[in-house]
């Protein structure tokens, strides 16, 4: 879900962690529980979205979790952007609404650090953690914990993912590209008015997708955001460098694409204008394409760079609000979602995507797009957890689209973007 942001909704991140802290100041290791005696007289409130991959397993699994373990469950569902202001606005009040609340990986460090989330570490049973962590990608321990103390439980694995089209590859005479050096030749390569075939594909526009797109060129090259003390660095000759390769890739886009959204993206991909998207956050692309463009679509893990590949991480977790009516109950809840039973067998048949690694094992055969993106989980990077990361993505999505339309230089962008974000940070008290 980290291709929609709050800049969506007018809010910042900041605000959204400064407004609810204004007030406040594993199943059983194979997925099998044991039944209660009798079961709980009031159903646990869960907060998830309604439908997709961060949602539908949940609405559908509700009753099978009831089933396994007598506690009832009252699902209460909803879109991203309602949920984030549902979910601020209940921590801030100090509400019991929600025992389990469905939260934005971004979100997590703010959350537990203003208290409004329950350490899950004395809530589930030490073995339980112990396998789980043993069985996910190492990043998403660190997205879910503050302190050395567990806040969330990743159950729904989903980061970028590169989704090419091979003909159109074949026809210019090119293989899949490994490197970005090599994307960039293949996307100059394949473009082709007279066929209607263009190369790069991504989402350009500024407040959605702008700096997610230049990130990963960026990371695989080596570069880093802030320094050691906060303050931002990515304007070097590094982020300088990765902003020219990808306005070289914005030139091989169809029309319009300096300022296409994520809709856009993908329907290129789909009806065969694209040749190559490196950013890609879902597979609709493939799965809403004619059988022809379908049967030519592939994926792999984004290409490398100076440095490494680095996909951007993304992620809804299942977390205890600290007000929850009862926090033993929604643990469970959190547990059993993530078992190695449940992960394996009933989270893809039902639309999800794993989180465990043996679950992408098992599910390897699912769907065409699934060895690409376990493989991308296991390199991806999480962007920082900060609670003014809205406003800095915000921030640098503006400058770097102007650069994307011609109205400003790489340099002067890239300027520009730091100049905004160190008086973010300055303003958030880091320096």
């Amino acid at each position: 879900m980290q291709n929609k942001t709050i800049a969506k909704l007018g809010i910042s991140r900041r605000n959204v962690l400064k407004g609810a802290a204004a007030i406040s100041g594993l199943s059983a290791i194979g997925g099998t529980f044991p039944m209660p005696a009798l079961a709980q007289s009031n159903p646990i409130n869960v907060m998830t979205l309604s439908q997709g991959i961060f949602g539908q397993p949940f609405v559908d699994l509700a009753s099978e979790f009831t089933k396994q373990t007598g506690i009832a469950v009252n699902m209460i569902t909803m879109g991203y952007s309602e949920a984030i202001q549902k979910q601020a606005a209940a921590f801030a009040a100090q509400s019991d609404a929600y025992d389990v609340v469905q939260v934005d990986s971004v979100f997590i460090k703010g959350f537990a650090k203003a208290g409004h989330i329950q350490p899950l570490d004395d809530l589930i049973p030490a073995a339980e953690l112990a396998d789980y962590f043993g069985d996910i990608p190492a990043t998403f321990k660190d997205m879910y914990s503050d302190g050395g103390k567990t806040f969330g439980l990743a159950t729904i694995g989903n980061c970028q993912r590169f989704i090419y089209n091979e003909a159109y590859l074949k026809d210019a005479g090119k293989s899949a590209p490994e490197t970005w050096d090599d994307l960039l030749s293949a996307a100059q390569k394949v473009v082709s008015p007279s066929k209607n075939r263009y190369g790069f594909v991504a989402g350009t526009e500024r407040l959605v997708k702008a700096f997610s797109v230049w990130l990963p060129i960026f990371w695989a090259n080596g570069g880093k955001i802030f320094d050691d003390q906060m303050k931002p660095v990515f304007g070097d000759q590094t982020g300088l460098d990765a902003l020219n390769m990808l306005l070289e890739l914005v030139k091989t886009m169809p029309t319009g694409g300096a300022a296409y959204t994520e809709a856009d993206e993908t329907k290129a991909m789909a009806a065969g204008l694209g040749t190559l998207d490196p950013v890609a956050w879902i597979p609709d692309a493939i799965t809403t394409a004619d059988a022809t463009v379908q049967s030519q679509l592939k994926s792999a893990v984004s290409p490398k760079g100076k440095a490494r590949q680095a996909p951007v991480m993304g992620g809804l977790g299942l977390t205890v609000s600290k007000y929850a009516k009862d926090a033993s109950a929604a643990a469970k809840y959190c547990a059993w979602f993530n078992s190695r039973d449940v992960q394996a067998k009933s989270i893809v048949p039902h639309g999800g995507q794993p989180c465990r690694n043996s679950a992408w094992e098992a599910n390897a055969s699912a769907k065409p797009w699934f060895p690409a993106v376990a493989a991308s989980l296991k390199v991806a990077m999480v962007r920082p957890q900060i609670p003014e990361w809205g406003q800095v993505d915000n921030a640098v999505g503006a400058q770097l689209s102007r650069a994307f339309s011609g109205e400003a230089g790489p340099k002067d962008a890239l300027d520009a973007s730091v100049k905004a974000v160190d008086g973010i940070m300055r303003d958030a008290g880091y320096y």
